[in-house]
This record gives C-alpha cells, structure tokens and sequence, in this order.
C-alpha cells in the first residue's frame, strides 16, 4: 500500500541544489541549506561544516518523536556535505513536551525526485500531518540528555509551539544552532 506525501514544498525552475521549502531559524548560513530530499524511508539534508544534529516527527496535536538520535551510543556529528537519516526505524516518544510560539521565516524550494510531490501553500494547513524537524548545533548533544530536558514539558501549545521551542531548550547557551523545518500532508 503506497502513501502519497505531500510536501509543503514550491517548485522552483533552477534544476540544481533541489531544496525543500522550509521554514529556518538560527544561523543557517553558518550550518548550510537543510532539508534536500524528505521521503518515508529517509530524510536527507545538507551540512556546510560539521554539526550534531537532531531529527524530530512532529504532530500538529503536539506530538514529539525523535528519530535521531535514539540511542545514547549514536554519534549526532555529521560530516560536511550530503547526509542521510533513516526513518523507518521505530522513534522514541518524548513524554509531555510544552512550548509557545511557531516558526518564523521560511525559504523557497523545488520539486524533488521521485515520488514526493512538492506544492506549497497550495495545501491547506489543516491538512498538515506533521513536520521534520532538523535541528543543527555545534555541540555535542545525546539521545538521554534530549529526553530529560523534553520530559518534563506539557504538551500545551500544539506542534507548532513545541517547533518553536525545541532550540532555546535543546541548545547550550553560547552554542551556535540552526533549525530547519518542513511540513508535511500525507494522503
């Protein structure tokens, strides 16, 4: 049974550098583009230097899911370049998280290849299933410490409020950080 995954994404006609519109936050151009290619399978993105990276699923309702890292052995550094994150592997829930507020700016993208069909605000937002969250720091971070400093939030807020405080608590102070976030409508 094959999903259809609408990406709230524009085409745009310049056939190099596909990016996925997404929303941005933090010191993007220190960290590079973000998403490139999203699917069910995996989420790739592009790195302009090294960073630790985190990767959430999360739900309009306020539902938070890690993806990466899920284990507290996993290595969060990513190399410059093209990488991938696999995302059929089964995400940690995060209990209870809270927050207020929503992303701000976001930046324009293109078709990407295959079968992701890519239409910004052509889509209604009520039609939005969730948002990949990319989160880029040049610390290091662990699957553990991310839980325990989510844990103890409520809930309150939905999706789009969680989204917008995922930095301010998931980054050390003084560290630099972006944050790279793309919607998403499964049919």
């Amino acid at each position: 049974m094959k999903r259809l995954v609408l990406f709230l994404a524009m085409a745009a006609a310049t056939p190099l550098h596909a990016q996925i519109e997404q929303d941005v936050r933090g010191a993007v151009d220190h960290f590079g583009p973000g998403f490139t290619a999203l699917s069910e399978a995996r989420v790739d993105f592009r790195l302009l230097r090294e960073a630790n990276v985190v990767l959430f699923w999360v739900t309009p309702q306020g539902d938070l899911n890690l993806f990466f890292p899920l284990r507290s052995k996993d290595k969060t550094l990513k190399r410059a370049g093209n990488n991938t994150i696999s995302v059929s592997d089964i995400p940690s829930p995060i209990e209870s998280p809270v927050i207020n507020g929503a992303p701000a700016s976001g930046r324009g993208g293109q078709f990407t290849p295959g079968q992701l069909l890519t239409a910004a605000q052509t889509i209604d937002s009520t039609h939005i299933s969730g948002y990949w969250v990319l989160l880029t720091i040049d610390a290091p971070i662990t699957a553990q410490e991310i839980q325990n400093k989510l844990r103890p939030m409520s809930r309150e807020g939905g999706g789009l409020a969680i989204i917008d405080r995922l930095a301010s608590v998931l980054v050390p102070q003084g560290a630099l950080w972006a944050q790279y976030v793309a919607a998403v409508a499964i049919q």
